[in-house]
């Protein structure tokens, strides 16, 4: 059973259906994930529209037509949360016309259990609304993203490929607990070995990138919530996947399978990487999926078919339900 099928099955015999809200309705590839899951009857697709003339002949149930709805209730709530940082109520009411912002407060709000955006939008402009609306999980003190790297059998995570540029040591610690907990809660992995990739392996090179990856590193050592994975010094990607590799160039690390999860030292790396995986080695990437904050957000690429939407519904709902059964 495919990762995407198990995350099906385990939302199939809940009560409960998540309902998730989708911030750019009048995209094409949205319109027919979205009727794709009405049948499924597995989630409940929400659609926001900004004027009458994008919605679609055929729509589903569940949508808003934001220039004909009263957005005072929504603007009062985000001049609340954000009127210390110096957001007028005017402000507010502008930016709640915007679907990114609208998305996001109805997921604070209660009325949608997770969003789906950034088929159209930018990531900054996805996560910007989530951080300032939802803000971070507890606990948490950054949020990354991560890739399910799939193909046939095979699966894999990447991070961070989408949010965080030139993370520090601390912050790559956090990146890979992150994704540790996802690989382990979400896509349900059992073989938590985590790869911190550099050019380096075992001290073979040497510079600032090779240095921020070994203190992540010796920080992971001391935290206990990190012993549930098996983490590797700095390593070299052909060190850390072809195991023959790895004991030649790394001998302490007494793997006998490659890593499934795979933390890259900056954005540069995570993106490249992913890309070549899913172009060249022909991995399906699903993601970026969005980690540490308090309710589920998560990022379309902007080349997303209706496939990878579905995809990431079924993975935003499952979110949903984790957090709702806690």
């Amino acid at each position: 059973m495919s990762f995407i099928e198990n995350l099906k099955s385990k939302i199939a015999i809940s009560s409960y259906k998540p309902k998730i809200v989708f911030a750019e309705g009048w995209d094409k590839n949205i319109h027919e994930a979205a009727q794709q899951l009405k049948e499924t009857k597995e989630i409940v697709p929400f659609l926001i529209f900004r004027t009458r003339s994008e919605v679609y002949e055929d729509i589903i149930d569940n949508y808003i037509v934001i220039d004909e709805m009263d957005l005072d209730k929504y603007a009062n709530v985000l001049f609340e949360l954000r009127k210390a940082k110096g957001l007028t109520i005017d402000q507010a009411k502008s930016l709640v016309k915007q679907p990114n912002y609208l998305a996001s407060l109805m997921v604070k709000m209660g009325e949608a259990d997770g969003e789906i955006c950034g088929i159209q939008y930018t990531t900054k402009d996805t996560l910007k609304p989530a951080l300032q609306i939802l803000k971070t999980a507890p606990g948490a003190k950054l949020v990354s993203s991560a890739f399910v790297m799939q193909k046939d059998k095979e699966q894999y995570i990447f991070g961070d490929c989408a949010i965080n540029i030139n993370p520090n040591s601390e912050q790559l610690a956090d990146i890979a607990l992150g994704i540790g907990k996802f690989a382990k809660d979400v896509v349900g992995l059992t073989n938590l070995k985590i790869a911190l990739l550099s050019y380096s392996t075992a001290g073979s090179g040497a510079g600032e990138s090779v240095d921020k990856v070994r203190g992540a590193h010796d920080i992971l050592m001391t935290l206990p919530e990190a012993k549930q994975f098996q983490i590797s010094p700095e390593i070299q990607f052909d060190a850390s996947f072809v195991p023959e590799v790895m004991h030649k160039k790394a001998k302490n690390l007494n793997w006998d399978t490659n890593a499934k999860i795979y933390v890259f030292p900056n954005i540069d790396a995570g993106n490249i990487g992913y890309k070549i995986a899913q172009r060249m080695g022909g991995y399906e990437a699903i993601g970026p999926v969005l980690i540490g904050l308090a309710a589920p957000v998560n990022d379309l690429s902007r080349g997303a078919s209706t496939s990878d939407v579905v995809n990431l519904a079924y993975i935003t709902g499952y979110q949903a339900l984790t957090q709702r059964n806690k």
